[in-house]
């Protein structure tokens, strides 16, 4: 087992994703604390498409590989955010994530993503960026 992030780390990871740019450094502190520490080993499913969803992570370290019907459609890495369409459209999973090597990911329930987009717009616009990149890449086929 690895050691636990302190705070300070979360809200430097938190900070370096998109969606999470000019939320005040105290309100991404107080959302950090809330954040469950996931680890995972290569091949090991983090997402299953078509169950439902309650939470978005943020890929710390590692890698993962979003199919969706057996397909590859995207590769993401840290930094980047995975999940984040079970918090905003409450449903089936709409792809499956599978770790490509170990990979540690920061877990935010839908109650803490939701009062966030409430409270703060910017994330709203953030969510929206990266849903319409993803959109993009998408539509040329390439993964993200």
């Amino acid at each position: 087992m690895t050691q636990q992030l302190i705070t300070i780390e979360r809200v430097a990871l938190m900070q370096s994703v998109g969606f999470f740019a000019g939320v005040p450094t105290r309100v991404i502190a107080s959302v950090a604390r809330l954040a469950d520490e996931i680890e995972m080993d290569t091949g090991e499913t983090l997402i299953v498409e078509s169950e439902e969803g309650d939470c978005l992570y943020v890929i710390v370290r590692g890698r993962v590989r979003i199919e969706k019907n057996g397909r590859v459609i995207a590769e993401l890495g840290a930094g980047d955010v995975v999940g984040e369409l079970a918090v905003l459209s409450p449903g089936p999973r709409y792809a499956s994530a599978v770790t490509l090597e170990p990979s540690l990911f920061l877990r935010l329930g839908d109650e803490v993503v939701t009062e966030l987009l409430l409270d703060h717009p910017q994330v709203t616009r953030g969510i929206i960026d990266v849903l319409v990149r993803r959109l993009r890449q998408s539509e040329t086929d390439v993964p993200v």
